[in-house]
């Protein structure tokens, strides 16, 4: 019985096994109206506007004069500022009143003109989604690497070893698996996609060059990053924005996969040993032996090269909306601090009440001195003028709170951090305050004080209410030196009992506050390890520009989830030194997202959603439409974006057609657009080897001699052999019926033999 095998279906054939890097190029896009002039701006820009001009940064005067010098000269106009001032309320600023934090002065003026144009740079770009094909196509010969020679009967043990690329830097450690998997298979098709990734990484990190805005960077995704550099200003329809980072993806992509595999081709190296003796290592040897007996022969080791075929694809162009965030991290690390004050709040709320001193009581009968009431002082109102250029703050402030000099503080750093009051119009869980190290006594004007530093922290709020804060602090009286004239037994007892209990809560009180200062390290390294800045910045962006009326309700939550493409979202960091705010964490990099002065979200509008999603970035619209004219130019903006899909990348939303019921499981055809192609050789583990000849021979007169003597036996015998070969056939030819005959063709059997 046999099985049902198709053998067909054992056959196989040659397939590519293609690999994918992915990057992304942004170019703004400005929104104008039917004049290609006059930008169509958000709502959160036309109040930083009217900010500006209500808390006294300019007056409208001057903003429309510096409108008309921009070319601007019907923003207000077409943009219906007046009726966007008249729906803004209005808020005491005191921060419009305060003093102006002291700068060096600078010959530049106020600068007033490219402060506006900043307030109306767009936000709305191009993403274009790209992909890198890479695709191991055969094999050539690289170059000579080793010739042997051997000379005649001669036999070696040939060792080699190769060498590649097999390093990791320390960003990588946490890779070492993944890389180990590589070495297993030997295939360095792999390794260039992550040399090339990490070399787009190079390429890509941030710096300022010659362009109107800049390079920025990224981070690491899976669809790769956002590469923001380009030589235009803003574009002004999709073509265009394709046209130049066309031109940018291929020779970015080209000259990165170029240095890669060039520095591959370099880093790469085989070595070959003659050894005499065996040892343990783990290598590859092969015994060679020249099989001629007078001739030399030499062998030539060439490097098999493996031939990549690399296509780079655009397979998406997404509209993008990209706002920036200042200190991007300030809300985590707010919330960082809420969890250790919430933390250490717990553990005291833990410990058990401390043992009461025992009273002496006088032996007149007056007033126990020891047992005053507590006084609470306050400082004088502060004010938080140390503003950032958007009206947002993180600067840390000295407050003195005098006191008698018959007091002292009662060490309670709680009620301080829990007693700091903030004086504003803001929202006062917007404003963040607590206390930075601990209180010292000082002396001011002569008398004393208690000298705290508090931190205060508010979002970007151009213009908006300024801040003033008080401290308060508790003071009791100074221990007054008890005079007894005679030994109370029962109060040295007592007192004893209490210094007893005193040092046993004392020391539980210190080992639960270790305990709770270690929980609570543990609760930031979580949330550190658990950190999303995508999240964070989003957060930060709701809260900063979308009212709680407009996402408070799991609909709106929704929309947004439905709006954006959340899993290609990326962001660009700017390095500390922007801000005048010090470092978080100084060991990091300065552009970690810790401690970025500044940051900008990349969020791709899903395909399909652009309009609705223009709606809710300009007018917070959901199934209002916006006004006539902008919903016109809209639907225009989209109209072409979707044609521009259709005849690039061929599908207007990115999705493929499948034929209509009831025909079923048709193939899904990829639709991408191949911007450029070239090659690329890469080293493997493999060598080549050919034989030459030698021209000359290494036999003497003798051997020569036996040489021919050979050749003539051999000659005599293949002749016999043939000629016994004839016989034998002739025989065959001419026996007619059986016969019992024994024939022996040949020479005859030597003496002694059967």
């Amino acid at each position: 019985m046999t099985a049902d095998v198709d053998t067909g279906g054992l056959g196989f054939g040659a397939a590519f096994s293609d690999r994918y890097v992915y990057s992304n190029y942004f170019v703004p896009v400005l929104l104008t109206f039917e004049d290609s002039t006059t930008p169509i701006l958000p709502f959160y820009a036309k109040q930083q506007l009217l900010e500006v001009i209500r808390y006294g940064g300019i007056n409208r005067d001057a903003l429309h004069s510096i409108l008309k010098n921009l070319g601007y000269s019907r923003l207000w106009r077409d943009n219906a500022m007046d009726a966007a001032d008249r729906a803004l309320p209005n808020s005491d600023s005191t921060m419009a009143h305060g003093d102006r934090p002291q700068i060096r002065p600078t010959l530049l003026g106020t600068q007033h003109t490219e402060f506006v144009s900043g307030l109306l740079r767009s936000d709305l770009g191009f993403a274009f989604l790209d992909r890198t094909r890479i695709r191991p196509v055969g094999f050539a010969l690289g170059e000579h690497l080793y010739a042997l020679a051997l000379a005649p009967g001669e036999e070696v043990v040939l060792e080699q070893k190769t060498y590649t690329k097999r390093q990791l830097t320390l960003e990588e450690q946490n890779e070492t698996e993944r890389q180990f998997d590589v070495e297993l298979t030997s295939s360095l098709s792999t390794e260039i996609q992550e040399g090339f990734e990490r070399q787009r990484s190079l390429t890509d990190s941030w710096g300022l060059n010659a362009s109107h805005t800049g390079n920025y960077q990224s981070p690491e995704f899976f669809w790769g990053k956002f590469d923001a550099s380009h030589t235009i200003s803003y574009t002004k329809n999709v073509t265009e924005a394709h046209q130049e980072t066309r031109r940018r993806a291929v020779k970015d992509n080209r000259t990165a996969s170029s240095k890669v595999a060039s520095k591959y081709r370099t880093q790469h190296k085989t070595d070959f040993k003659l050894v005499t003796e065996q040892g343990f290592e783990a290598t590859s040897k092969r015994t060679l032996r020249n099989p001629n007996r007078v001739t030399p022969i030499t062998l030539h080791y060439f490097k098999v090269l493996q031939r990549l075929q690399l296509q780079h694809e655009r397979y998406g162009a997404r509209l993008c909306w990209a706002p920036s965030v200042k200190d991007p991290a300030q809300t985590f690390f707010d919330r960082i601090r809420a969890g250790r004050e919430a933390v250490v709040a717990a553990a005291q709320a833990a410990l058990p009440a401390p043992p009461k001193e025992p009273k002496k009581a006088e032996p007149s009968g007056g007033p126990d001195l020891t047992d005053l009431p507590t006084q609470v002082n306050v400082s004088d109102v502060i004010p938080a003028d140390d503003w950032g250029l958007s009206g947002d703050m993180r600067a840390t402030y000295v407050a003195d709170i005098p006191y008698d000099s018959a007091l002292q503080w009662d060490g309670d750093i709680a009620f301080i951090n829990d007693t700091i009051d903030v004086i504003t119009n803001r929202p006062q869980e917007t404003v963040s305050r607590w206390l930075v190290g601990t209180p010292t006594p000082a002396s001011a004007d002569g008398a004393p004080v208690l000298r705290v530093r508090i931190h205060i922290g508010a979002p970007p709020w151009v213009n908006g209410p300024g801040i003033d804060f008080q401290v308060r602090a508790r003071f009791r009286q100074k221990p007054a030196l008890v005079q007894q004239v005679g030994e109370d037994t029962k109060y040295t007892a007592d007192l004893a009992a209490y210094r007893s209990a005193l040092q046993a809560w004392t020391d539980k009180r210190d080992a639960a506050m270790e305990q709770a200062a270690q929980d609570a390290d543990a609760l930031e390294l979580r949330m550190k390890q658990g950190l999303n800045p995508v999240n964070e910045m989003v957060s930060q962006i709701i809260e900063q520009q979308f009212p709680a009326s407009v996402r408070d309700e799991c609909w709106e939550i929704d929309y947004w989830q439905r709006i954006f493409d959340w899993e290609r979202a990326s962001f660009t960091a700017y390095p500390a030194w922007w801000s005048t705010g010090e470092s978080r964490e100084p060991e990091l990099d300065p552009a970690d997202f810790i401690n970025a002065s500044w940051a900008r979200l990349y969020l791709p509008v899903r395909a399909g959603m652009e309009l609705p999603a223009l709606r809710w970035i300009f007018g917070k619209a959901v199934a209002t439409p916006l006004d006539s004219a902008i919903e016109a130019r809209f639907e225009e903006f989209v109209t072409e974006l979707r044609k521009f899909r259709g005849a690039v990348i061929g599908e207007p939303d990115e999705v493929p057609q499948l034929p209509q019921l009831p025909q079923e499981c048709a193939e899904a055809a990829e639709k991408v657009h191949c911007l450029a192609h070239w090659s690329e050789l890469m080293p493997t583990d493999g060598t080549h080897v050919e034989v030459v000849q030698g021209v000359t021979t290494a036999a003497d007169q003798v051997t020569g001699r036996e040489i021919e003597d050979a050749e003539a036996l051999r000659a005599a015998l293949l002749a016999a052999e043939e000629e016994t070969a004839r016989l034998k056939q002739r025989a065959h030819d001419r026996m007619t019926k059986p016969a019992d005959l024994e024939v022996h063709i040949g020479t005859p059997p030597m003496t002694g033999e059967s």
